[in-house]
């Protein structure tokens, strides 16, 4: 009966309009006020002590780190660094669409930041090469909730500050999902691209599609080169120089190794002899690593054979596919393109590096490493960039500021409202209550995500985890359920509910961008977001997909 009343008011303030937050603080004080003793001194206090968890500061400083990247001009540069991979396929600038989404998800932690910076550059594009505007919304709109499921997330820290699991651990669980979606994403819009004949961007005259692909692979293989060799040098230097030291020598002589790369590959021969060197060593090194992890015992043995039989296909490949074409460092080159636009793109890149590195290697807390991000796109954005100018600084502070009062706000209020819930014991009855019916771990978790997927039409996600969390959680704890896998299902629901009406967040910052629609944008995000649901089921019944990398990383048992 006490769980009856507590949500008819909830619903029935909000069905007023009022605004979510202000709904869950009156449910609460009219509840405490008309039906017990409790004083109000307690409901100030709890109100304030509610939002004292350290990790709750993160939020803020991912904002502030978003919005630096988003008016810094670091999506241009990731787009651009994309189209060079993936431009010459199928609907090119669509693929590159997601795959620019996947990587500027990685240093903001924000779905519609994500839309706002990729979807304002990406779409005009699309439309000018002549792809029907339906298509590139459907991409940037789903490919834009890929914000909260690749780390950084704010949903994450949220579900967090709701169930104290860990914010490290989660980000870790979301990389392989989030990965996961990004292909199944990019593969449907190859696949629509190809089928209906969309335009994919100009290959140089007299190569064909195969030749630019080596070629590409050529110029990422050297971009990773240059980004892994410094870090494993360093490690390397550490163990033998200062065993006790810190993590500065990585830093060190991470930029040095970068500026002394910079400085000798403007050599057009040194250049072209790197792209070879690279093409050739780069691949067979990633597979000893993956051995590595799989197969510990056996990756040595097997690394001669992987080596062997790279260079049997790639000396043949390598001169085929003419890594670099001529001597003219400036040629229009597959190759030359994807390392060029990777040092324009470098130092938005290395964010993801400072902070799931930082976060692994223990040198900070998942909120030190967010309020790091900051400074570094602060850097980035004013001083390395330039795009940002000083003056645009109080603003962006100002929208920053704006949007963590909101979110704080929410917080507050859920957290009384939790409290209400804990203290009236309705958590614990629904979950003896579910047990008592014989609802066993399947059975749950499609219930959990056809309510989830039904929230998702009437409220925005900090709204929605922080609401059904403390609810839901202990229900999934009984029933031997992972926190961290439930983390993650409950984030892949919120990203459903970002791209389908009528409050998705995702289709209107995507409708102001491309001046469509909802109900135009809706039809035009249809087969992505069919793909999303397929994702949703996996995630939901194959844990390993969240939990591996976490177990791997020996970050839980």
């Amino acid at each position: 009966m006490t769980a009856t009343i507590i949500f008819v008011l909830l619903f029935g303030l909000m069905l007023t309009g009022m605004p979510v937050s202000i709904s869950l603080g009156l449910t609460v004080l009219t509840f405490l006020f008309a039906m017990t003793q409790v004083p109000i001194e307690s409901v100030a206090l709890k109100l304030f002590t509610g939002i004292e968890r350290f990790e709750i500061m993160a939020i803020p400083f991912f904002i502030l780190a978003g919005n630096f990247l988003t008016h810094g001009g670091v999506a241009r540069r990731m787009i651009n660094f994309a189209t060079s991979i993936v431009g010459h396929w199928h609907g090119g600038l669509g693929l590159a669409g997601v795959m620019a989404c996947a990587l500027f998800a990685a240093v903001s932690g924000s779905s519609p930041a994500t839309v706002v910076a990729i979807g304002s550059i990406i779409l005009p594009a699309m439309v000018k090469a002549g792809f029907p505007k339906r298509f590139g919304a459907g991409i940037i709109t789903t490919s834009g909730a890929l914000g909260i499921l690749i780390p950084p997330s704010i949903v994450m820290v949220m579900y967090s500050v709701a169930t104290n699991t860990s914010v490290g651990t989660l980000f870790m669980a979301g990389v392989v999902p989030g990965l996961l979606l990004a292909f199944m994403l990019g593969a449907l819009t190859w696949y629509r691209a190809r089928k209906n004949k969309y335009p994919r961007m100009q290959l140089i005259a007299g190569r064909s599609g195969a030749q630019a692909t080596i070629a590409t692979i050529a110029g990422l293989s050297a971009s990773l080169f240059f980004i892994a060799a410094p870090i494993g040098l360093a490690w390397w230097l550490m163990g033998r120089l200062a065993p006790e030291g810190t993590g500065i020598l990585v830093v060190l002589v991470g930029i040095v190794w970068l500026l002394l790369a910079r400085l000798l590959t403007r050599n057009a021969f040194v250049l072209r002899w790197v792209f070879t060197a690279a093409f050739l060593l780069t691949p067979p090194v990633i597979v000893y690593a993956l051995l590595a992890l799989f197969l510990p015992g056996m990756a040595e043995a097997l690394l001669l054979a992987v080596f062997v039989i790279w260079l049997v296909a790639a000396i043949p490949l390598a001169k085929k596919g003419d890594l670099v074409s001529g001597m003219a460092i400036e040629a229009r080159h597959e190759s030359l393109i994807v390392w060029r636009t990777f040092w324009q793109s470098v130092w938005g890149l290395l964010l993801v590096i400072v902070v799931l590195g930082g976060i692994y290697s223990g040198v900070f807390t998942p909120t030190e490493a967010a309020a790091m991000s900051a400074v570094y796109a602060f850097v980035v954005a004013v001083f390395v960039y330039k795009d940002l100018k000083l003056k645009q600084l109080p603003k962006v502070l100002l929208d920053s500021a704006n949007m963590s009062a909101m979110l704080l706000y929410i917080i507050t209020n859920a957290v009384l409202f939790s409290y209400l819930l804990t203290s009236e014991q309705i958590p614990q009855q629904m979950a003896d209550w579910m047990i008592g019916q014989g609802l066993g771990a399947i059975g749950f978790l499609l219930m959990v995500n056809l309510l989830l997927l039904l929230a998702g039409n009437v409220m925005e996600p900090s709204s929605i985890v922080l609401i059904t969390a403390p609810i839901l959680f202990p229900v999934a704890m009984k029933l031997g359920i992972d926190p961290v896998h439930f983390g993650i299902l409950i984030t892949v629901n919120m990203e459903v509910g970002m791209c389908h009406p009528p409050v998705g967040l995702n289709l209107y910052v995507a409708s102001g961008i491309t001046k469509m629609g909802i109900t135009e944008l809706t039809v035009a995000v249809w087969p992505w977001l069919l793909t999303m649901l397929v994702f949703l089921v996996m995630v939901t019944y194959v844990p390993g997909l969240s939990l591996w990398l976490p177990r791997l990383l020996g970050m839980m048992t």
